[in-house]
């Protein structure tokens, strides 16, 4: 007579969790060789130790899907099948590789700029800084800066390129010129910074050289303020600046509460005149 082991033996022989065979029950992935009519007791014959184990290694060690690995098992052992699987599930690993290494490195980024804060504080006067080359790849926008929010998402930045030197950061753009004509200002695109091309977006290229930077805690009010004082800053100075202002920020600050709680940097394009 065959000897059958209980779901329990099972689980402990085997060490599998009671909860994961009856799991492969449920689902039709493998059947007890024998369950008791009047007590449901589940038992299993010795010959599905190893169908177990096999099961538990793809799933649990190659995170091969339960589903899968039922269509093998009741498939057959056909090379064809098993392969594409494979290839499928590789696919997949990788798609999964992909999004935690970009996690990994926004995370990374997000602990270097709060340990930065810590050591250093906030600048809110204007300084000039020399920035590089920036390709800003970005939705093209004319709405209000009370409006924002209905019409963008980070979520939607996130989606844009995972692979972009500049995981963190988001930039929207300004017609100064609108600004001096009404004093109300428009958001004209809004995206992040890639070294990459992203399709379906628009792209402006911010040409390398000296930007003219305020930072300040972000409310649009604050931002109308931070814009018009840059200008007159300019004026004073007989600096020329290019039409548009840029407001970059990292896309999340953990130790914010709110969008009212951010640090932002309204940047400006200094352009060199004759006597510079």
């Amino acid at each position: 007579m065959t000897k059958l082991y209980s779901i329990g033996e099972v689980s402990r022989i085997l060490n599998i969790p009671i909860k994961a065979l009856r799991n492969y029950d449920q689902i039709n992935l493998l059947k007890p060789s024998q369950t008791d009519a009047f007590t449901k007791y589940r038992y299993y014959s010795y010959d599905q130790f190893f169908i177990i184990d096999v099961i538990r290694y793809l799933n649990k060690t190659l995170n091969v899907p339960l589903e899968d690995i039922k269509i093998l098992i009741q498939e057959g052992n056909g090379i064809d099948k098993l392969l594409t699987i494979l290839e499928s599930h590789q696919n997949q690993l990788n798609q999964k590789i992909s999004d935690l290494e970009y996690s990994r490195k926004v995370t990374g980024s997000l602990i270097n700029d709060l340990k930065h804060r810590m050591k250093y504080p906030e600048k809110i006067e204007i300084f000039e800084q020399y920035l590089l080359t920036r390709n800003l790849y970005y939705n093209e926008l004319d709405v209000s800066i009370y409006d924002l929010d209905k019409h963008v998402s980070r979520n939607t930045m996130d989606g844009f390129n995972k692979s972009n030197s500049e995981t963190n950061i988001m930039c929207t753009y300004y017609s100064i010129p609108e600004l001096n004509a009404d004093n109300h200002l428009k958001v004209k695109g809004f995206g992040i910074f890639s070294d990459q091309k992203i399709p379906g977006l628009s792209c402006r290229i911010l040409p390398e050289g000296r930007y003219l930077t305020k930072r300040f805690l972000y409310s649009e009010e604050n931002l109308v303020l931070a814009l018009n004082e840059m200008i007159e800053y300019t004026k004073e100075r007989n600096i020329c600046i290019d039409n548009h202002a840029y407001l970059v920020s990292k896309m999340v600050n953990v130790s914010a509460a709110s969008k009212y709680n951010y640090y932002m940097d309204l940047q400006l394009l200094h352009l060199l005149n004759e006597n510079e």
